[in-house]
């Protein structure tokens, strides 16, 4: 056994989980002050979470403790004023050690240690064989450009170990903390605390004692496994996941700065078909501040759904036996938020949120390739993914009238093929071509059909026949349009397609199609990518 140690505390937090009946077991008045937040299941779900939030009221009222019903996260309630800096506090749920930010210590009790600090006003802690009980870890540098807290909160863990982190009592300093704000401290403390330390804590001076120093400037966008925080990968090398829930919430998910990122991101787009978009905010002030900046219609118009700012997944977003969910939040263990089966992927903000415009995590489009020098065939040869369409397509079908008045092309282009396919424009890809029957284009004349392909990464169409002022637009905006009577019956969506303008042959499955020649006027429109950028090029050439 380690050695034990007797520690004061300062505040004591009674939370609605199974830890209550301890509080509620009691007979005398807590040696410590203690106050009630109701946190956890909030509204009631059951008859008997309804019946334990009225007696853990009836108690608060009797003993005269503070009773905090439905306000939000109790770490996020404490962080913003129940507690102080330099005190210690011992709470019900892990999730709580985020308040760790302010410069306290915040420690999850067990069913043992909460009646001892209910009865002595003491917490009893004993240090563990393999190392000692505190621990301090100096951040230096500054985040990469694009990542988050949540990413070096991650990074962190896997650089310590979670098998490590059991039982000690961390202390992070240095220069990396002096440009964060409260809530990027708290996704630390709260991740670090969720990956198995007992105790973690902002410290503004270090101690001369150092005991890890790590650069921010190493940090990875990772993404924590289901099952814990013993595995992690990069986003780029994970393998593609069909993402079914996507939870943006929690204690250190859900305050203002990840809604706004939120926002942000899915203003004037649409989450991806059939994928379940579930949102709490932190607590009622950050809720009330999110909707009067419009961050919860953009939420809302997305297709997302908010729950209120005690929500979470366990009660309000559960999810199949064979779902996947990724979380912005801490938790990750086998069955949240559902079944045994299913599984819980976390993120950072960013990376959830673009899990619910994809549909899938893992995937990370690849940088463009460096601009070669111009020949006469660079582009002669090319292949791609393929998306299968029926005859006689219309413009209306690729991009409906009612969404052409947006301003910008990014707010259009997540509607393309949206009264047919309405899933399909979140994942579309640059390269990725359309094969199609007759009359592909047909009906009105309107040119962002075409500008819609394009800004959606398609730059070929493939069809047995087009319509002829499509065509006309389509070159207008350097999609190469092939006409092919015989490969759209042979092709299977999913399948690659191989183009090679030179051979004028198209092949898939091991099966070529012989194509007609391209103009070479409308070759070069469609390679220097459109009409006026092809009129500009012969200007800057001196040519016309």
């Amino acid at each position: 056994m380690g050695n034990v140690k007797m520690q004061k505390v300062d505040l004591c937090v009674i939370q609605d989980n199974e830890l209550a009946q301890v509080f509620l077991k009691t007979e005398k008045k807590p040696a410590v002050a203690t106050v009630v937040v109701v946190d956890q299941t909030v509204p009631p779900n059951s008859p008997e979470v309804s019946g334990l939030h009225k007696a853990l009221r009836e108690k608060a009222e009797k003993e005269n403790i503070p009773f905090y019903y439905g306000k939000g996260m109790c770490g996020k309630l404490l962080a913003d004023g129940l507690l102080k800096p330099g005190q210690r506090a011992v709470t019900c749920d892990k999730a709580a050690g985020a308040a760790g930010a302010i410069g306290a210590q915040v420690t999850c009790a067990d069913p043992t240690q909460l009646k001892q600090v209910l009865e002595t006003g003491e917490l009893l802690l004993e240090e563990p064989e393999n190392g000692a009980l505190k621990e301090t870890v100096k951040l230096t540098g500054k985040l990469p450009e694009g990542l988050s807290a949540k990413d070096l909160a991650l990074s962190l863990v896997k650089e310590l170990g979670a098998e490590n982190l059991a039982g000690k009592l961390l202390s992070l300093t240095g220069d990396t903390l002096e440009d964060m704000e409260l809530s990027e401290k708290m996704v630390l403390c709260g991740v670090l605390e969720k990956a198995g330390a007992t105790a973690v804590t902002v410290e503004k001076e270090a101690e001369e004692k150092t005991d890890v120093v790590f650069d921010a400037a190493q940090t990875k966008e990772l993404t924590a496994f289901p099952g814990g925080y013993k595995e992690f990968a990069a986003l780029e090398e994970l393998p593609v996941t069909d993402v079914k829930s996507v939870f943006i919430g929690g204690t250190t998910g859900g305050n203002l700065k990840d809604l706004e990122t939120v926002s942000s991101m899915l203003k004037g787009r649409k989450i991806a078909y059939g994928l379940r978009l579930v949102v709490a905010p932190s607590d009622a002030d950050t809720y009330i501040k999110a909707a009067t900046a419009g961050y919860i219609t953009d939420i809302l118009e997305a297709g997302g759904i908010v729950i209120n700012h005690c929500g979470n997944p366990e009660v309000q977003g559960r999810i199949g036996k064979t779902e996947v969910m990724v979380s912005n939040d801490l938790e990750n263990k086998p069955g949240y938020a559902g079944f045994d089966t299913s599984k819980t992927y976390l993120t950072s903000t960013k990376a959830a949120v673009e899990a619910a415009l994809l549909g899938t995590l893992g995937y990370k489009e690849e940088a463009p390739a460096a601009e070669e020098e111009e020949t006469e065939n660079h582009s002669l040869t090319f292949e791609g993914r393929c998306w299968k369409f029926g005859n006689d397509i219309d413009t209306d079908i690729i991009i409906p009238t009612q969404h052409l008045n947006y301003e910008t092309m990014d707010e259009i282009k997540v509607h393309a093929f949206e009264p047919l396919r309405p899933e399909l424009a979140a994942k579309l890809r640059e390269g990725d071509l359309i094969v199609a029957g007759n009359n592909f284009g047909c009906g009105s004349s309107r040119e962002q059909a075409a500008e819609v392909l394009v800004a959606n990464g398609v730059h070929c169409v493939i069809a047995k026949s087009f319509a002829r002022i499509f065509f006309r637009n389509a070159i207008n905006n350097g999609i190469l349009l092939l006409e092919c009577p015989d490969l759209p019956d042979d092709v299977n969506e999913g399948d690659t397609v191989k183009v090679e303008l030179d051979k004028q042959q198209i092949s898939a499955n091991g099966k070529t199609y012989k194509i007609p020649a391209i103009p070479e006027n409308l070759y070069h429109i469609i390679m220097d990518g459109g009409l006026v950028k092809s009129i500009m090029k012969k200007v800057e050439k001196g040519l016309l």
